[in-house]
């Protein structure tokens, strides 16, 4: 399985963490102007490992439009990868708007995504656009995912999301300097209206 890392930094400066912090729902589209076709899905919680979009573990999945009765949304959550048509979720067209949806059953820290492509044929549309929201309908993360060189074999995205930074010593100095002249103030003031 190829691994595609993507980084984001904080303050110019790579930090370690490793989840994207709350997501709730999972939105993959195609960058290439063709058909989405999505074998499996597979978000993975940090800590735990769960692959929290599975059905079974009360993910659901729902698509712009399926091209067949037997291509649908729920196929790409339904455990099985790598898989041909129709046990794949395939969109009923090849416009940009094509989407899958997937959402999990609580907010999840997600430490890596997963997504295989259609094993038998077609595997050039296995361009994926990710977009990850929070709660309250937040981007979370976007990103891209090029599994096209894999014959419908899986890809796995690992999140490095930035942590919040450690305070410089100056930071430190100034929040106590300031923490110090706002006691003396407001001594100097009792002082005033005794």
């Amino acid at each position: 399985m190829a691994s595609a890392i993507l980084s984001l930094f904080a303050s110019g400066t790579p930090v370690a963490a490793a989840s994207v912090i709350g997501a709730t729902t999972i939105r993959i589209t195609n960058l290439v102007p063709t058909w989405l076709q999505v074998g499996e899905v597979q978000a993975f919680a940090a800590g735990s490992g769960v692959n929290v979009a599975l059905a079974s573990n009360g993910a659901t999945a729902a698509g712009s439009g399926n091209y067949s009765a037997q291509s649908t949304p729920d196929k790409a959550i339904d455990g099985l990868a790598p898989v041909l048509f129709p046990d794949i979720y395939h969109s009923d067209s090849a416009a940009a708007s094509e989407f899958l949806e997937i959402t999990l059953l609580a907010p999840t820290d997600l430490a890596s995504l997963a997504i295989f492509g259609r094993t038998d044929s077609n595997s050039d549309r296995d361009l994926f656009g990710i977009s990850i929201f929070g709660a309250s309908g937040q981007t979370l993360f976007t990103g891209q995912l090029d599994n096209r060189a894999l014959n419908g074999g899986g890809n796995t995205l690992t999140f490095d999301v930035g942590a919040p930074g450690v305070p410089e010593p100056t930071t430190w100095a100034m929040l106590i300097a300031g923490s110090g002249l706002t006691g003396a103030a407001m001594r100097r003031r009792a002082a005033f209206a005794a």
